[in-house]
């Protein structure tokens, strides 16, 4: 029989502890208490729990400090959601940098708490197989006039993908599209933060719009999104959820594969869940590149260990090392491009 999946929640609060307990006992979880931080680390010391429910506000020590050191310590990462009355931007960002995957406010609403732990925990868990029967074969003879650089991220990903962009020049060579998941004011503050540390012009993706060198491409909030491999316009996809996220990183690095053929980079970083596996075979199969973060430089090391164990031919970069060798591949793939232009030119005079 197989055993119900067990959850830690750590609430100060008697009766919010209680409440937490009925519900997800209720809906089939093994459910543990921990009234503050130094006891929900205490317990994991000894137990491990695919999820935890954690409020902020607590003694000893809090829920942004607890996070922070599960982050650190425990392998497999649990799926970790802060539950709390604090609801401004700002601590709700914070929250998620520190490396919360999901952020849900006070007083809880049963069917979305349940509805998010679900599809989160289905993610968690989702494993996916690549075969020969599901690689594909694609046009390796395109010749766009840009390089492609598609990024996929989850949890830890807005500073991640920071840290790498604020250091990349302003390019005619290239156009990048990233995929971080996450709700639509989740990626608005993520669009803003980014826009003020980069040179490169950063826009959340409307319906259409032209794809264009020196720019970034963030998928807006529940909308997945693909590139035309004719007009390179990127669209807005409403279509179900894929590993049980909208936006995915799939339904883009197909696209991509598609549009940039060899010419295409594929860049997984830090989060849970296996989104982007999938893609990342397309981009394979259209000889494309893939760089994946080094899982021991993620916050949550999921995703890069999904590509390192799928048989995807792939470059592991550290992420202090990630800016540098993506800069150097734009430029050794443009070079390339440029060089195959004039050769088909040259052959047809």
């Amino acid at each position: 029989m197989e055993q119900p999946i067990k959850i830690l929640v750590v609430e100060d609060e008697v009766t919010n502890a209680i409440l937490l307990k009925r519900i997800l006992t209720k809906a089939g979880y093994n459910v543990e208490i921990a009234h503050n931080g130094k006891e929900a680390l205490s317990i994991l010391d000894y137990d491990k729990f695919e999820a935890i429910l954690t409020d902020w506000m607590m003694p000893q020590i809090d829920g942004i400090e607890l996070i922070r050191r599960v982050r650190e310590k425990i392998v497999p990462p649990p799926l970790i959601i802060m539950i709390t009355a604090l609801v401004s931007e700002n601590a709700r960002t914070y929250a998620l940098e520190s490396g919360a995957d999901d952020y849900i406010a006070k007083p809880i609403e049963i069917d979305e708490l349940l509805s998010r732990l679900n599809d989160a925990l289905a993610r968690k868990v989702h494993k996916i197989s690549l075969s020969k029967t599901n690689r594909i074969t694609l046009n390796n003879d395109l010749n766009p006039n840009f390089i492609g650089v598609v990024i996929a991220t989850s949890t830890g990903g807005p500073p991640t993908i920071v840290k790498i962009l604020k250091k990349m020049p302003r390019t005619n060579k290239a156009a990048f599209y990233i995929v971080q998941h996450g709700p639509s004011w989740m990626i608005e503050t993520f669009a803003q933060r980014l826009q003020n540390e980069t040179e490169l012009k950063v826009q959340i993706v409307t319906n259409g719009i032209d794809s264009e060198t020196d720019n970034i491409y963030i998928a807006p909030g529940e909308r997945h999104i693909v590139i035309d491999k004719l007009s390179y316009k990127i669209y807005l996809d409403d279509g179900p959820k894929e590993n049980f996220v909208r936006p995915s990183a799939d339904p883009l690095f197909r696209s991509a594969a598609e549009s940039f053929g060899k010419y295409c980079i594929g860049l997984i970083l830090t989060g849970l869940g296996s989104d982007g596996l999938m893609g990342a075979s397309a981009i394979e199969s259209a000889n494309g590149l893939i760089l994946v973060q080094n899982p021991k430089t993620a916050l949550a090391p999921t995703m890069p260990d999904t590509i390192i164990n799928s048989g995807i031919n792939h470059k592991v970069i550290p992420l202090d090392n990630l800016h540098e060798v993506l800069i150097e591949n734009i430029n050794e793939l443009y070079e390339q491009l440029q060089k195959n232009k004039i050769h088909q030119a040259t052959a047809q005079s």
